[in-house]
Order: C-alpha cells, then sequence, then structure tokens
C-alpha cells in the first residue's frame, strides 16, 4: 500500500454472538460515513473475530496526496455517531507497535476496495482512479 499512509486504528465491537455478516456490514458502514465525513478515500485493513467475541480492528489508510485533507476534516467525524450502542476504539495510528501483524494475522484478514466519497467527477462517472492502487 505505497501509495496510502495508514492514519487510524480502530477496534469496533458487537454484541457477543453477532453474525459475521451483520459485523461486516456495520464496519462498511462506519468506514463509508468516514469517507463521506472527511472528503477523502479510505482503504481499510480489516481482521475480524466473529462468535463470541464479534469484534473487528481496523487499520484505515488514506491517499498521500489526501492527507492533509484527511487530518482538517476528521475532527468533524465523531465515530460514536456511526458506531451507535456498541464499544468503539477510534485513535491515531501510532507506528512502531506490531499492528498490522496484529490486525492480519492474529484475526482473520479481510482487505476490502478502497472506500470513495465521490468528491471528483470521476468518481462520481465511475472512474476511481484511487480503488486500482496499492
Amino acid at each position: 500500500m505505497q501509495d496510502f499512509h495508514p492514519v487510524v486504528f480502530a477496534t469496533l465491537t458487537e454484541p457477543n454472538g453477532t453474525r459475521l455478516v451483520k459485523l461486516l456490514d456495520d464496519t462498511s458502514k462506519f468506514i463509508r460515513d468516514l469517507s463521506f465525513k472527511t472528503k477523502t478515500h479510505v482503504k481499510p485493513m480489516i481482521g475480524y473475530e466473529d462468535g463470541e467475541n464479534s469484534h473487528a480492528h481496523l487499520i484505515l489508510c488514506v491517499p498521500h496526496d489526501e492527507l492533509e485533507t484527511f487530518q482538517s476534516r476528521l475532527e468533524g467525524f465523531v465515530p460514536w455517531k456511526s458506531w451507535r450502542f456498541k464499544t468503539l476504539d477510534f485513535q491515531p495510528f501510532i507506528e512502531g507497535a506490531d499492528t498490522h501483524g496484529y490486525v492480519l494475522n492474529k484475526h482473520n484478514a479481510l482487505l476490502p476496495e478502497t472506500f470513495c466519497p465521490k468528491k471528483y467527477s470521476a468518481c462520481r462517472k465511475g472512474k476511481c482512479s484511487h480503488k486500482h492502487r496499492q
């Protein structure tokens, strides 16, 4: 992911026993809300555990050329509004810890496509160049 910079580490916890489909749907909605609020593309790395202890760990990355926009608009994003009535930890990503290993190796890993805020006209026309970046 050389074009993307990690900016947020988050843990999203559902009630015990939540089905995997609901966990992943809710997680996608959370990331989409962040992308739209900050008007930046967000590429997630997701490690999840379903069953008795349903939760997802996220490393959220934005393109290098959108870092300043993300930082300036992040204050307007209120995480608990997108994760109501559930447990949430949302903090800046800190380099150095083995966060990638924890998220991607300890848990079942997903690397979904980049979430697009449809800010640029090319994105609104379905030609988003960020979806194919690494």
